[in-house]
This record gives C-alpha cells, structure tokens and sequence, in this order.
C-alpha cells in the first residue's frame, strides 16, 4: 500500500491578518506558496502531516497464564533508574511465583531503539536471538520511567 500525500489547494487573499493566518498554518502544516506582494492574492498549496497508515496491523502474542515456572528476561537500555528498580521487580516476582526463573538486565545486551525501517535490523535481531537463547518465556524491557 503506497503512502498518498494529501493535497488541498486553497486561494487566501494577502493582508495584515492573512499573513499572521499563514504564519500559524506553518506551524502545523508544511506551506508551499510563491512569494506575494501585499495586498494581492496568491494560492497556497497545503499537505496534509497526517497522511494515511501504512502500518498493518498483527496479532499479539497469547498473555502467559502465570509466571511460575516461566523465564523471564529483564532488558535495559540505560533508561532512568532501571538499574534500580529492575532488580527489585525480580525480587518481588520470585516471592510471588514458585520457579519463576529471572535473568537479569545485566545477563542481557542493552535493549537499543529499534532500528529505522528500511536499515538493517542487526540489533533488534541480536537481541531477539538472545530471548531465544535464554528461554525466554517473557521480557520485562525497563521500567516506565
């Protein structure tokens, strides 16, 4: 599916306040016009920022039905306090589920931004590999900070 810039072409007449009108739409708007003298009127050619959705949408995967017995793996990305609080988080989880068995953060490569679309996905895929190498059965990534 092909992305569609949306277009719209309007005719503004050219004053005082139009100019000021002109100056707010490019804050939100990307604004092609010509260059007028005062007092004339010019058409601006307006694109839409919002375009359409190219994502498609998938299936999450099934929510585990308890963590006892389950491995989960811990990642960070050198967020706020991670360091803190994710240690805590497994302390916690192993008092509340019999056999949970958790992998530290620190036992894990850092959890980097994704990767931009079209580049390649080595990181992203190391660390996929690494879930899978470990059993990972589900991952806590930071702490929401």
């Amino acid at each position: 599916m092909q992305n569609t810039i949306l277009r719209q072409t309007v005719k503004l007449p050219v004053g005082p306040v139009e100019r000021s009108l002109r100056v707010a739409a490019c804050i939100t708007v990307l604004v092609l016009a010509p260059q007028t003298v005062f007092g004339e009127s010019a058409t601006y050619q307006v694109v839409s920022p919002i375009g359409e959705s190219i994502v498609e949408m998938i299936a999450m995967a099934p929510r585990l039905d308890t963590l006892s017995g389950k491995t989960v793996c811990m990642t960070w990305n050198d967020g706020f306090k991670a360091n803190v609080t994710l240690p805590v988080i497994g302390r916690l989880l192993e008092k509340k589920y019999p056999g949970i068995k958790i992998v530290p953060y620190t036992e894990m490569p850092l959890a980097h931004l994704a990767e931009k679309p079209g580049t390649p996905q080595t990181l992203s895929m190391a660390l996929q590999a690494e879930f899978k190498k470990k059993g990972c059965d589900a991952v806590i990534s930071g702490n929401g900070g």
